[in-house]
Formats: C-alpha cells, structure tokens, sequence
C-alpha cells in the first residue's frame, strides 16, 4: 500500500468519526443514553457515552471501503471472517452493556467467546522466546494464552477510560507508533489497520478532549481493546528479539500496569476486583493534587517515551534491545513508586490537618 494510500485511509476514518460524533451526541439526548455523575465518577453532568458507535463505524467503514477497493491484502495466516465477526462483537457487547449494564460476569464470559473466536481466526501465542535464550512451545495452550492476552487489553482499556482525553490520548499515540512501527518491519495489513484506527480515534478525540462532550463507553473501550490485543498476534515484533507480544505491551503499559494494580489492590484489601473504585491512576493522581490537564500531559508523554523505546527495540542489535526492556520496567516501576510516595505524604498532611 502506498503512502498516498494511508493518507486516504487515515482522513477517511477521521472524517465519518469526526462527523458522526454530533449526531450520536444528538442521538443520546433524543433517547437519553447517558454517563451519569456518582461517587465514583470525575465528571459533573451527564455525557453521552456511546462515541464509540461512532470509532467502530468510521473503522468498519473504512475497513470495508478500502477491501472493495483492493488496496491491501489479506494475510493468509488470519481467516478475516472471523477475524470481522470478532471485533464486531467486541464493540456489540461493551455497546449493550452502555445502555443496558450488564453483569461483570456475563460480560465475562461474552469476551471468553469474543477471544476464542479470535483465537480460531489464527491470532495466537503459539510460543514464547526470549532473546534467544529460551524458548517455549505452547501447543494447545497457546488457545489458554491467547484468550487471557485478548481479555486483558479489553479490560485495560475500559478501565484506564475514566478522564476526558486520557484513554483516546494514549491510544492515539500507540497507533502512531505501532503505524511506524509496521511499516519499518513492512506489515502492510497492520499499518492499514493501525492508520485507520489513528484517524477513527482522531475524529472522537476532537470532541473527547476536556472538558468532553462525549464517552467512548464500554463500547469503544472493548472494541479498541481488541484491536490493540491482536496487533501484536500479526506480527509487530522483531523475530531477532523473539518477545512475540513486546511491542504492544510496552505501548500499552500504562493501562496494563494499571489494571494490574488495582486487581493487587482490591485482592490485598479483600474487596470484589469486579467493583468499580477510585484506586485507577488517573484517580490517584487527581487525590494528589494534579490537574485534569497535567495529568494528560503526564501519561502523554510516559506514552510517547515508551513508543521511542518501541521503535529502538525494533531498530537496534537485540543486546540493545535487551537492555532497553529492562530499563522500561524499571523507569515503570520508578512512576508508579513516586505515585505511591506522594500518595503517602497528602495522606500524612491530612492526617495533621
């Protein structure tokens, strides 16, 4: 595919986005779908939260558009039906749970499905090496894998989404990245993918930013979830380096990172890690004293630095590589320790007080 082509793609995607999202604003207000404002919830007023009707149409649209056109070509390691049928429904179950909330472990079991048909499509985790120095074979686990990898970014994603612009910020910057990035190791379908991502998540962003006029929803979430999941099951990897899912996961590693320490959190403090609380990072940061914006400055920019860090990884000999993996956990660790720290001085002061 052409440059002129992804160019295409991309304002294709960031067109019907951009001009859907006042109709589906208009469309929330005529049958009164909102987010409603609670204890646990930042927002003051109540903001419709199906924008992500509006990403998954200008995605599939362009999707669509583009294979009638034949601009690209299908991998033959994935059966693209299923592939369809599975980020379809991803959006179609976060959808209906927006307007109709349902049960945490029905929504469960409804993603299991969703995965396992992905996994069926051909995106799996068929085994794991790392940096040449050992390397494991997954046989039928490799399914096992390939479900829980799949589940936690949808999840991540859905529950990083509590701030106007955090979660559409980062995912822009991730599928810029993962574009680059595919079109250095010459990934034509994941550099379609990614680009019209980019603009779908562009047009909503537009209308996202603070103070929002709109949710991506559960919808969304799940959906975009999905889709970053199984960029890295297509092959955004450097076969050198021989970490099948590295460059996702780093981009990602906020709302990964995130997802796993409130799952500590609630299991330490013996509360169901199925009920929504203000233990995320975004709420920690606002406890602390940082402003909407700041902390969009500050995730933004964590986000741009581990997409450097991807792009070396892809670039540099693997001893290089190596060592830049290690130094990303640890420069993750730092941020989340430094949190934690501040956490315990505001908590200090108040007490005083």
């Amino acid at each position: 595919m052409t440059m002129t082509g992804y160019v295409t793609a991309f304002f294709t995607s960031l067109l019907v986005s951009g001009i859907s999202m006042p109709l589906i604003i208009k469309l929330s207000l005529k049958l009164n779908i909102f987010d409603h404002p609670n204890q646990r919830k930042i927002h003051p007023k109540p903001i419709s939260n199906i924008g992500g009707l509006g990403i998954f149409v200008a995605f599939f649209i362009s999707f669509l558009l583009f294979f009638c056109l034949k601009r690209f070509e299908f991998p033959s390691t994935i059966n693209i039906p299923l592939y369809i049928t599975a980020f379809s429904l991803s959006f179609i179950l976060g959808f209906l749970d927006d307007i109709f909330h349902i049960r945490a472990r029905y929504k469960l079991i409804a993603q299991i499905i969703i995965a396992f048909i992905a996994s069926l499509s051909g995106l799996l985790i068929v085994q794991f090496s790392f940096f040449n120095l050992i390397t494991i074979k997954f046989g039928y686990f490799s399914y096992f894998l390939s479900i829980i990898w799949i589940i936690m970014f949808m999840n991540a994603i859905n529950l990083i989404d509590g701030m106007d612009g955090l979660a559409s910020g980062i995912l822009i910057l991730a599928s810029i990245f993962i574009f680059s990035i595919s079109i250095i190791i010459k990934n034509d379908f994941v550099s379609f993918l990614s680009i019209v991502l980019f603009g779908s998540i562009a047009g909503f962003y537009i209308f996202n930013f603070p103070p929002a006029k709109i949710f991506m929803g559960d919808g969304g979430a799940y959906f975009l979830g999905f889709i970053f999941s199984t960029f890295g099951l297509m092959g955004i990897k450097k076969s050198s380096i021989a970490v099948l899912l590295i460059i996702p996961l780093i981009l990602l590693m906020i709302p990964i990172l995130d997802i796993l320490q409130v799952i500590f959190r609630r299991i330490k403090e013996q509360k169901n890690i199925f009920i929504a609380d203000k233990s995320h990072i975004h709420h920690r940061l606002l406890s602390i004293g940082f402003s909407t914006r700041s902390i969009l400055f500050i995730t933004y920019m964590i986000t741009i630095i581990l997409g450097v860090f991807s792009v070396l990884i892809v670039l540099l000999p693997k001893e290089y590589a190596f060592l830049i993996f290690v130094l990303i956990f640890l420069i993750m660790f730092f941020s989340f320790y430094m949190i934690y720290l501040f956490e315990k001085q505001v908590l200090k002061k108040n007490n005083k007080k």
